[in-house]
């Protein structure tokens, strides 16, 4: 299959610093979960209290729109059913 490379950044809605310590390594691990269900490699994923970073080779056969509304909906809902207190966690 072929792929692409893409650096894929994004932050949390307004920028809020809700991304803890606590939640950051489990977080990272669910996107790479997520890369690889739509047929992706995750090569890193890392970054701060209010954005992450994403590199990864990406299936042409997914459209980067949905790649990212697919990475971005499921990872916030995780968030919001692992952790309840941040129900106002979002992208």
């Amino acid at each position: 299959m072929e792929s692409r490379l893409a650096h894929i950044v994004f932050s949390t809605k307004e920028r809020k610093r809700l991304i803890t310590p606590q939640m950051e390594s489990r977080l990272h691990a669910y996107l790479g979960g997520i890369v690889r269900e739509q047929g992706g490699i995750a090569l890193k994923i890392n970054g701060t209290e209010d954005h992450v970073h994403v590199l990864a080779k990406t299936p042409k056969t997914v459209a980067d729109s949905d790649f990212m509304r697919i990475l971005k909906a499921n990872s916030s809902k995780w968030v919001h059913e692992t952790f309840p207190r941040y129900r106002e966690f979002g992208w």
